[in-house]
């Protein structure tokens, strides 16, 4: 890869990655006590899960561009150190999605409290 297209990538990733969030991990939501939460707060819940799914998502999409930009900007890196970055990188990913499934049956266990709840209520 020339310098002028390493440059060129690298200032395309810059300002793509200014434009999502500047890869902040962003902050989990609580999930209520589905045995005392009522059902607006559990809505309240369920959007705040789904938008830190998204913001999860892009902050992922915003390392993996700023990785593709630190690489671009290495000179001759060894076969080694590029395992080694990508190996780094993976982990991150594999934490963040193992964070939005953790965070996704919590809030499901939450539901099914709720609805056992609400259920034992009608009888």
């Amino acid at each position: 890869m020339t310098k002028m297209t390493k440059i060129v990538t690298a200032s395309f990733l810059f300002l793509l990655a200014q434009g999502a969030i500047a890869c902040n991990y962003p902050d989990r939501p609580a999930v209520p006590d589905g045995a005392t939460a009522s059902k607006e707060d559990l809505l309240a819940a369920k959007a705040a899960v789904q938008e830190f799914m998204t913001n999860v998502d892009d902050y992922l999409m915003c390392i993996e561009g700023e990785e593709k930009a630190a690489i671009a900007d290495m000179d001759n890196p060894t076969p080694e150190e590029l395992q080694r970055r990508d190996e780094m990188l993976n982990k991150r990913f594999e934490a963040a999605n193992d964070e939005k499934a953790l965070l996704g049956e919590q809030f499901n266990q939450q539901i099914r409290v709720y609805n056992a709840k609400v259920q034992a209520d009608k009888e």
